[in-house]
């Protein structure tokens, strides 16, 4: 299974709940990444970048879960 939180507890507003990371720390660490969506089959697909998934413990076969977080995104848990 990939990396969890240190707890299951979410991060305190403009904070990552996994690295305790601030939001401007990840901008300086250049944690975000800029993907257009494109097709696999019948499915909508994001990638994720290489440096993203090796901060996060994620590993192909990990699964995830999306949740809506409005209108304009979502977020996605390791399970």
């Amino acid at each position: 299974m990939g990396a969890k939180a240190k707890n299951d507890e979410p991060g305190k507003a403009g904070m990552c709940g996994y690295c305790n990371l601030s939001l401007e720390n990840i901008r300086k660490k250049n944690l975000i990444f800029e993907r257009k969506v494109s097709y696999a089959g019948r499915s909508l697909i994001i990638t994720i970048p290489e440096d993203l998934a090796r901060h996060m413990g994620i590993k192909k076969g990990d699964k995830t879960k999306l949740m809506p977080v409005g209108r304009k995104g979502f977020l996605v848990e390791v399970c």
